[in-house]
């Protein structure tokens, strides 16, 4: 086995298991808010695990799920080999699903009242605005439940007029008095209620007011529960990198998973300054991430700040893959500087940007059937691919190469292994050292939120 730099210089090139030996790594995903239960996580892993190893010739078994006892933790075990190459991966899946769950119990009227809540203030702060700036796709998905909501309620105007007509010509001139208003209203709202809970659940609209409902309390420190978990979580990750005796860990944080797992982070170095110098290399992966959906609101200086730590952490690697075809994520925009910003770059630090180009890992015949399917494409960045490409979320997994050396190759998986499944020699090439970009001024508020924040004040 070579033998690589020190786990403090996550940029460098780090040992890759041979034929002889295998490595041993600990994937710790932290969804996003995502009510599905684990019998159905795990089957799917099982599922794109055996796609995965069919498209890269190479074998790949998981095991039976089982959960942590007294703690929010479901957990596998994976093995995969190649014909030259063996790897060993605890899959652990950080649960939040039973928080989601209670949300997704409370009435209609409260969801109402507090999803159009949180976006009003989105929308008031000039938040939403930022959004349109960053990315012009994740601005307009913003609006998407209060589009829906929009023809839920022309619906119930719609049905309730011709309820109050209908009523008006039934009843005899002169004693119908308000019977037609109040009819009209009755059914009006009836059927906003019912189109509310019908299409509203199956096109995700509860999903999503809950899910801005709980995005203002996080930024705002109003969800104890939520801090609790995370906490819980970071002990977890403490526990695991000190006793686990893994070659590396990788922390993957998907949609708003992304931005909890920067709290995770700053929880568990606070907990343990040298947890990064421990033998075992840390990595974090975001996909499909939403940070700035938090960090362009004027009020989220904690999540700027547990951002702006991680991406300085020299001790920990970070890399965040996007997706334009992905309409839930910040294509090609910084989710530190809060800037646009290149894929493969290190100018503006921590994370390196890198592209998830769903067309190459997908057919066109897919891609264009899921084309308006907007939480599939999502979760494209967390299944196996159908075709080899530069980005191939179980290849990081479950394949044999560190993860910070499989970032660093311009082509990713493809260019390392041979088409037999065996794992080709060492590219010539690391990642590039981060840039300090720590005192140039023209990043100090590259979003504009001091300015936003002054002209909405005014």
């Amino acid at each position: 086995m070579t033998v690589g730099d020190p786990p403090d210089s996550p940029g460098l090139e780090a040992p890759r298991p041979t034929d002889i030996d295998g490595g041993r790594r600990l994937v710790l995903f932290l969804p996003g808010h995502d009510p599905t239960d684990m019998d159905y996580h795990h089957g799917r892993f099982a599922n794109q695990a055996g796609r995965f190893a069919a498209l890269w010739s190479c074998r790949a078994e998981v095991s039976a799920l089982r959960h942590e006892p007294d703690l929010p933790v479901s957990l596998w075990g994976a093995r995969s080999e190649g014909p030259n190459w063996r790897q060993a991966t605890d899959f652990a899946l950080l649960r939040w699903d039973d928080i989601v769950v209670a949300l997704d119990k409370r009435l209609a009227v409260t969801r109402l009242w507090r999803g159009l809540a949180a976006l009003l203030e989105f929308a008031r702060n000039g938040t939403s605005r930022r959004y349109f700036k960053a990315t012009l796709r994740y601005g307009i998905f913003c609006l998407f439940p209060v589009g829906i909501l929009m023809l839920f309620l022309l619906g119930g105007l719609l049905a309730g007029l011709a309820a109050g007509l209908g009523t008006s010509f039934l009843v005899t001139p002169g004693q119908a008095g308000h019977l037609p208003l109040l009819v009209g209203l009755s059914v009006g709202l009836l059927v906003f209620l019912g189109l509310f809970h019908q299409p509203g659940r199956r096109w995700r609209l509860h999903q999503a007011l809950d899910d801005w409902d709980l995005a203002r309390d996080y930024l705002h420190g109003r969800a104890p529960v939520m801090d609790e978990r995370l906490a819980r979580f970071a002990e977890y990750l403490v526990e695991r990198v000190r006793n686990g005796g893994y070659d590396e860990v990788i922390l993957v944080g998907h949609s708003l998973g992304a931005t909890l797992a920067l709290r995770v982070l700053v929880l568990a170095f606070a907990r343990d300054p040298e947890l990064g110098r421990r033998g075992t290399r840390l990595n974090l992966l975001t996909c499909g991430a939403t940070i700035p959906k938090f960090s362009l609101h004027p009020d989220a200086a904690a999540v700027r700040a547990d951002a702006e730590q991680i991406a300085q952490r020299p001790d920990l690697f970070w890399t965040e893959y996007q997706a334009r075809h992905d309409a839930i994520n910040f294509y090609k925009y910084h989710p530190v500087k809060l800037r646009r910003a290149e894929f493969d770059t290190a100018e503006y630090g921590q994370p390196i940007l890198k592209n998830a180009n769903l067309k190459q890992m997908i057919s066109r015949e897919k891609l264009r059937a899921l084309r308006w399917h907007i939480m599939r494409l999502h979760y494209q960045s967390l299944l196996a691919n159908e075709m080899k490409a530069p980005y191939d979320f179980f290849m990081i997994a479950l394949g044999p190469v560190p993860f910070a050396e499989l970032c660093a190759s311009r082509n990713g998986p493809i260019s390392l292994f041979a088409d037999d499944g065996s794992m080709l020699l060492r590219e010539d090439a690391t990642p590039t050292e981060p840039a300090d970009t720590a005192n140039r001024s023209d990043l100090n508020d590259p979003a504009g939120l001091q300015q936003d924040a002054q002209e909405d004040a005014s």
